[in-house]
């Protein structure tokens, strides 16, 4: 069995098109739809399943018309061909059988044939394009008179904005197709695209909504149900029924989303074997799944979920299942990314991440959930660290959250007079206090229950000082240093790039201290979640000399006995010896590798410093 021949659930959606386009009821008009969703998710294959179903078994007095928008196409371009494949598949004996044949109608159709064949030299021409109009205006009321159903879908409808940008004419044109803007005609048009119409539409006029005459149909991924289906389909591969282990992998990779997922079965095909290595598989012929993912991103971020196009998709989804990027409320907005298909809900009791085998990332009582767990982490790691809005809300987040604490340790252990030890601590700043506490006054801060103190004036710089004078009270809550000089050098950099961002500089940084500057301020962020979570020291197995070590820079050695980070790393033992290194979450999503599915084995690799903090080497895939 062939990936193409594979059609998997889809029931819901499949019920609702035949119904209102593909078999409508006699007597019903039917309905126009835009189909949506992201790359792979199966838009196209669905509506060719539908279509075929229409060729096996034909709805009498009904035709079907499938057009792609192209490259170099103009309205009446498209309009010419699409009427010359009308009069050759509806010729005349077609008309003359028409369940309510009318000779004067079937002439008036004739008669558009014979126009738009005689004039295919003469598209552009002002003269055709004037005659022309009268005969289209008229063409689909000819039909339904008849008793002839017309279906059109038009695929790859992202391109239309830009293929007729000039004006809105055709999508003035599809407008007044539809029982929206105009009276009804036995006609079903269903728009097939990656982005919601009302973002590739042309204005339409006044009181006039092109997604009201298209209403949206999502597509999701698959359903816990359907992926059942799916690797049910295996049985008739040489791997047969494929073990758990291997079914997680593929869903860590792939997700819900069915396009990766049948590609997925394809590559395995291919192996023409009764065994397979997921992640070896990935590593050499995993190319399709990182590219599916920089489609997805592009899409996001110009997918907008506000009508004021203030926030992107991509941000939305950061804030949902990264962590949040900038202070701005999202409640209410999920709603718009899940109706556009980029995340799922399932229903189910078993989330993605369960099904993937990476409970740890489960979050407790949320119905939303990534098309892939990978996906959060290729976001995180190759996204993220470039884009310098993300990491200036990221940096304002780690600074509230550096303030919220001091304030709540203080507080608790000095409740009278914590002000007055800020005071000690930081002596200098009064002036920048007094103007804020002005500005406070002056914009009634009292009502709104909000309060400033010297923690508003101060530095990154000014925290450490409050941290190091009271050490005993905070060593809680930095479980992730290696002591105050660890948490000197994390402040002072954070210090010099909340300066940078001030002054709308932080695009200066380059891509290793983008890198840099999220991972500072995630390890604070996750430091700061409080003393509850006990440090779960790194065994560190101590140097057997200084020049051993710089000898080692360079060599490739086996990474044994591999575990996997929270963070999406790799650490182990090197063979033959004591000493430990690392992989980065960045390095391994840069080479298609993923750190889960390592865990447990080795790798060969070469070193490339020695990481004095941590006490272990950097290294990178050999």
């Amino acid at each position: 069995m062939s990936v193409g021949e594979i059609f998997i659930g889809r029931a819901a959606e499949c019920a609702r098109l035949r119904k209102d386009v593909f078999r409508v009821p006699e007597g019903s008009f039917g309905g126009c739809y835009s189909l949506i969703g992201p790359n792979g998710v199966g838009k196209t294959t669905l509506v060719r399943h539908l279509s075929q179903e229409l060729e096996r078994d034909p709805v009498p007095n009904t035709y079907y018309f499938s057009t792609v928008m192209e490259d170099g196409m103009t309205f009446w371009s498209y309009w010419m061909d699409l009427l010359l494949r009308f009069a050759e598949e509806i010729p005349e004996a077609a008309l003359r059988a028409a369940p309510h044949f009318h000779q004067y109608t079937v002439e008036k159709i004739l008669e558009t044939y014979r126009f738009f064949r005689e004039n295919i030299a003469n598209v552009e021409a002002v003269t055709f394009k004037m005659y022309a109009v009268g005969y289209l205006n008229s063409i689909f009321t000819h039909y339904t008179k008849l008793g002839i159903r017309i279906i059109l879908t038009i695929d790859e409808f992202d391109r239309a904005r830009q293929i007729f940008a000039d004006d809105g004419q055709f999508f003035q044109r599809l407008f007044g197709l539809t029982s929206k803007g105009a009276s009804r005609h036995d006609l079903s048009i269903l728009t097939i695209s990656r982005r919601s119409v009302s973002t590739i539409a042309h204005h339409m006029q006044e009181g006039s909504n092109f997604e009201d005459a298209y209403p949206p149909l999502a597509l999701k991924g698959f359903s816990n149900e359907e992926l059942d289906q799916y690797f049910a389909t295996y049985r008739d591969l040489p791997t047969g029924e494929l073990p758990e282990i291997d079914r997680q992998q593929i869903l860590f990779l792939c997700g819900r989303s069915p396009g990766l997922l049948m590609r997925m079965r394809h590559e395995i095909d291919l192996l023409d074997s009764a065994s397979v290595d997921i992640s070896a598989l990935y590593t050499e012929h995993g190319g399709f799944i990182r590219t599916a993912y920089e489609r997805m991103c592009t899409l996001m971020k110009t997918e907008y979920v506000d009508q004021a196009k203030t926030q992107d998709s991509l941000d939305i989804f950061c804030q949902q299942f990264i962590g949040p990027i900038c202070v701005e409320e999202f409640s209410g907005k999920i709603e718009r990314l899940y109706s556009y298909g980029f995340i799922t809900r399932s229903g189910d009791t078993e989330d993605i991440f369960t099904l993937a085998g990476v409970k740890e990332r489960t979050e407790a009582g949320s119905i939303y959930e990534p098309l892939a767990p990978y996906f959060v982490d290729y976001v995180k790691n190759v996204i993220l660290p470039d884009d310098t809005r993300s990491l200036a809300g990221l940096l304002e987040k780690a600074e509230r959250s550096m303030r919220q604490m001091l304030a709540t340790v203080l507080q608790k252990s000095f409740p009278d007079r914590w002000e007055e030890v800020l005071e000690e601590d930081v002596p200098k700043k009064e002036d920048y206090l007094s103007n804020l506490r002005c500005t406070a006054l002056q914009n009634d801060t009292g009502v709104r229950s909000l309060t400033v103190s010297k923690l508003n004036v101060m530095s990154f710089n000014d925290y450490y000082k409050v941290v190091r004078n009271h050490w005993p009270l905070m060593s809680s809550y930095f479980h992730l240093y290696n002591g105050q000089s660890d948490i000197r050098e994390t402040m002072q950099y954070l210090n010099d790039c909340r300066n940078s961002s001030a002054h709308l500089n932080l695009e200066i940084l380059n891509n290793e201290s983008r890198r840099r500057l999220r991972e500072e301020c995630e390890r604070l962020l996750e430091s700061l979640e409080g003393p509850s979570k006990p440090a779960v020291p790194t065994p560190v197995i101590p140097p057997k000399a200084p020049d051993e070590r710089e000898t080692m820079v360079g060599q490739r050695v086996r990474l044994q006995n591999l575990e996997a980070t929270s963070r999406g790393g790799l650490r182990g033992t090197i063979a033959g010896g004591t000493y430990m290194a690392a992989l980065s979450p960045a390095h391994l999503t840069e080479m298609n590798v993923y750190a889960k599915q390592y865990a447990g084995k080795s790798l060969w690799v070469r070193i490339i410093r020695w990481d004095e903090n941590a006490q272990k080497f950097n290294a990178e895939l050999a």
